[in-house]
């Protein structure tokens, strides 16, 4: 028994010590010093046999865009903790990315591995949403030569809806949207809007972009739509998915169909200012300098 009481102090120690250095990094990445945090985590001498300070690490190389580094370590994380479905969340979604900012033929060499692993995720836990929307997008966005499949896209959104009937409407709409249905998505839509109040938070920063996004495209509920997209842009960081350009993009859309010029006018320049070519912006920005006043 006194064996056993002196592992829980020493657990007890080593978990305290992971904690404190947990809240310096968390600190750090908070503070957007995420080279700084990656540096302090590599000099833990638990490093590699420690799953959370490994995720830690593995964000941090994300946040810097380090794509080949962050897929290193998540790779590690799926075999050291294998039963974790965040760590093959995580390895997809940096999979995806590495994908996103490369050519053609090694975006094609990765898709397996991203399939998997967003596969692994649902297998480990059916109820995760993030891992729904990721394959739902891979769906929609491959061609059918190469995996794609709205029969599966939708299978997955229509599955949604015993998770989060918000998330689950807001995916069949994208999912129609895609098939270029727009009777259809419209209605998913609308549906999704009518779940939300003003009083409605979500614990995916996510969902505030999806719902700005079909006020801005519908000419809805503007200022509800306002509200949203700036929770998005407010709490923003790169797991989000979608750029802040496109935030930036919305906003301006929402304050044009407001008739505010000048709101519009400022949220445009931002989006601009982060692509000078986002041809969505530029002739969105004609939209907004023909309005009067």
């Amino acid at each position: 028994m006194r064996h056993f009481i002196l592992l829980l102090i020493l657990l007890h120690a080593v978990c305290l010590k992971a904690q404190i250095v947990s809240a310096d990094i968390a600190y750090l990445i908070g503070s957007g010093n995420y080279k700084q945090a990656s540096e302090l985590l590599l000099q833990q001498p638990n490093l590699y046999s420690n799953p959370v300070l490994l995720d830690k690490l593995g964000e941090t190389y994300a946040y810097q865009e380090e794509w080949d580094k962050a897929i290193e370590i998540y790779k590690k994380l799926t075999i050291l903790d294998g039963g974790n479905p965040s760590y093959f969340f995580k390895y997809g979604g940096v999979l995806a990315k590495k994908a996103q900012n490369s050519n053609l033929f090694v975006g094609l060499t990765l898709l397996g591995r991203i399939r998997s692993s967003f596969d692994k995720t649902l297998a480990l836990n059916p109820n995760h949403p993030g891992a729904h929307w990721a394959l739902i997008d891979l769906y929609v966005s491959l061609p059918g030569i190469v995996g794609g499949s709205y029969n599966k896209a939708y299978e997955l959104a229509k599955n949604l809806k015993r998770i989060s009937p918000i998330d689950s409407y807001l995916a069949l709409g994208y999912v129609y949207e895609y098939d270029d249905e727009p009777a259809n998505a419209r209605t998913n839509y609308f549906a999704a809007l009518a779940l939300v109040n003003d009083q409605t938070e979500f614990k995916r920063n996510q969902l505030n972009y999806q719902i700005g996004k079909v006020c801005s495209d519908y000419g809805v509920q503007l200022d509800r739509g306002i509200k949203y997209m700036s929770r998005y842009i407010e709490g923003h960081s790169i797991k989000d998915g979608v750029p802040l350009k496109w935030a930036y993009y919305r906003m301006g859309r929402l304050y044009r169909k407001k008739g505010n010029k000048q709101n519009a006018i400022t949220w445009i320049n931002k989006a601009l200012e982060s692509d000078n070519s986002f041809k969505r912006a530029l002739e969105e920005k004609e939209k907004i300098q023909a309005l009067k006043g």
